[in-house]
């Protein structure tokens, strides 16, 4: 975590045996995680909206939440941690076990990363190569051509345009 806030895991639970009807019966996978943490659990909120159980629990550090899809047998775990060390894969082994999952997909994020500007530069310059600048100048070129050849065909309609802009512009000024 050098040169960081904190670090946000995101864990996809895929193929969960383990099945809950309320959003409750996810609170001891929180307090396990907690455990595993080492951190006190301050607070602790349930939700249950159409197919979706969803628990959040808050530390002083630290935010849990877990979204069950019971009909889906997924679960969305998000687990940031702030200034604590997170022991990413003892929470992951315990979740895995609790929840029965046959394949789990983690990705970390270093949240705050504070580092030098020349790190926050993309890694990726985009370049114009010079096909496509040619493809460029040659829709250029067949747009102009294309209103030179309007004014050749019908020059009245081209001198009449003209003269209607630039009564326009008289009465403006």
């Amino acid at each position: 975590m050098k040169n960081t806030l904190g670090t946000h895991l995101i864990i996809d639970f895929y193929n969960c045996k383990t099945t809950f009807q309320e959003p409750e019966e996810l609170e001891p996978l929180v307090e396990r995680a907690f455990e595993l943490a080492e951190a006190p659990l301050d607070g602790i909120n349930f939700y249950h909206v159409d197919d979706e159980l969803t628990c959040i629990a808050v530390s002083e550090n630290s935010h849990i939440c877990i979204h069950f899809y019971p009909q889906l047998l997924y679960a969305a775990v998000d687990i940031y941690s702030f200034n604590i060390n997170l022991k990413a894969s003892s929470i992951m082994s315990a979740l895995k076990v609790n929840l029965h999952s046959d394949r789990i997909k983690a990705t970390s994020v270093r949240r705050g990363d504070f580092g030098s500007i020349r790190d926050m530069r993309p890694k990726h310059k985009s370049k114009i190569t010079t096909i496509r600048r040619v493809k460029n100048t040659g829709a250029k070129i067949k747009r102009t051509s294309s209103k030179m050849f309007t004014i050749i065909r019908h020059p009245k309609q081209s001198t009449r345009a003209r003269r209607i802009k630039s009564s326009q512009k008289d009465t403006i000024q």
